[in-house]
This record gives structure tokens, C-alpha cells and sequence, in this order.
């Protein structure tokens, strides 16, 4: 893998399967790195995974913002080390420097859906400004049918904005794209459903959605506490 996506998705899948399948990842890409020193997408993957790594070992976040920067040096165009490099920064707090670097991999590969997909969250959550988050995720879809985290977002924004039918329609495509119950669309999107059922008064629309939440562990603390209020008739 090469872009931003791939890379992360791939190490995801490493992480799925323990610890030791990122660190045996990690020790082939720091002899491919070692091999290839002039080489800015070894280091951009090297990076990855010890991102991932960092998960479980914190220490690995500094080495992973180490092989990003020395992508840079060597590629100041390489988007995906931009992207990691981002990542890396949210984790530290620095938003303003993540937003920067993502902004610099979408200056290279403008279609960079990992860079759209935290540029729209960092104007949803961190800016409170759902029309600019809107316009960075808005076109993912088209370069990513099948995407069931784009999707949930979407509808996360659409609420934000009031629109709550586009909502329904964005997160029933997330939760249907999302059955394995893996990615935010399966962790979250029918506590989210549910909600915005309730803001349109369809009431047996919501019961259903936060009963399938708990059977699915999707926030299951709230989703019961819904369930209490709708049946106690305390829902507006």
C-alpha cells in the first residue's frame, strides 16, 4: 500500500491480530528502511505502523513522528507522511498543526480521503463549523462507494445542520455498509439513528434503532437510557 488509506487500513488489520503482527511488520519495514535510506515511502511506512504500534507501546508515537519527518526530508510532497504526520499530531493535541498537515496532503493528492475525512472532523468537533466539515466529506462517497465511516459522518454533519433526513438516509447507508460492527459506522451510527429519529418525532423508528444498539454493544449505557425515556413516555 501506498496512499494514506491503504496504509492505515492495512496496519488496522495488523492491529486486529495483536501486538506482535505489527511488531513483526515493523521490524521487515525498519530493514527496508535501513536498506533504502533515501527511500520517503519506507519511511512513510515505517511510520504507519509504528503509529499503530503506539497503541499499545506509547513510545512508538515519538518514532512514528520521527519516520514522518524524515519522509518529509526527503519527499516534501509524499501526502500520505503528511497525513500520518497529522495523525500523529491530533494524538498530541496540536490541532492546529494536524490541520495543517493534512491540508498540505491534500495540496498533493487532493482526493486523499483520510486527509478529508479528519480535515471534516476537525471542523465538525474541534471548529463547530458543519458547513466546512461538510464541504471536505461531502465527495468521498463518489471517490469511496463502499466506505461506511464516510457515510456515518455525513450523517453526524447532517444532523449538526438540521438535516435530519438526509441524516437517516446517510447513516441507514453506514450501519448497512457496516455489518461486521468494525469501523465508527458499526460502533455508533445506530445510537445516532436513534437520535435523530426521536428529533423527528418517529418514535417506534428510534425504539428499534437503540434496541438493535444494545444488541450490537453500541453504546449500550445510553441506548438503554433512551430506551428508559420512550418508555416512560418521557421523549418530547
Amino acid at each position: 500500500p501506498t496512499d494514506s488509506f491503504s496504509l492505515s487500513f492495512y496496519n488496522a488489520s495488523l492491529r486486529n491480530l495483536g501486538v506482535e503482527a505489527l511488531t513483526q511488520q515493523a521490524d521487515q519495514e525498519e530493514e527496508d528502511a535501513a536498506k533504502n535510506p533515501r527511500d520517503a515511502l519506507a519511511q512513510t511506512r515505517l511510520g504507519f505502523t509504528y503509529l499503530f504500534m503506539s497503541q499499545f507501546q506509547t513510545a512508538r508515537g515519538p518514532d512514528a513522528r520521527d519516520a514522518f519527518n524524515q519522509a518529509l526530508q526527503l519527499d516534501p510532497h509524499m501526502a500520505a507522511a503528511h497525513v500520518g504526520l497529522g495523525i500523529y499530531r491530533l494524538g498530541d493535541n496540536s490541532t492546529s498543526r494536524a490541520k495543517a498537515e493534512f491540508l498540505a496532503a491534500l495540496q498533493t493528492v487532493p482526493k486523499d480521503v483520510l486527509a478529508r475525512e479528519y480535515l471534516s472532523s476537525i471542523y465538525q468537533v474541534d471548529l463547530k463549523d458543519p458547513n466546512r466539515a461538510l464541504a471536505y466529506l461531502v465527495d468521498v462517497p463518489n471517490m469511496m462507494p463502499n466506505y461506511p465511516d464516510a457515510f456515518y459522518h455525513l450523517g453526524s454533519i447532517m444532523d449538526d445542520l438540521g438535516q435530519y433526513d438526509a441524516a437517516i438516509k446517510y447513516l441507514k447507508t453506514a450501519i448497512d455498509l457496516d455489518k461486521g460492527h468494525v469501523g465508527e459506522a458499526g460502533q455508533y451510527g445506530l445510537p445516532l439513528l436513534g437520535t435523530v429519529y426521536l428529533k423527528v418525532h418517529k418514535v417506534p423508528e428510534a425504539k428499534l434503532a437503540f434496541s438493535e444498539a444494545i444488541v450490537y454493544g453500541e453504546a449500550p449505557e445510553f441506548s438503554q437510557s433512551q430506551l428508559d425515556k420512550i418508555k416512560h413516555g418521557d421523549v418530547k
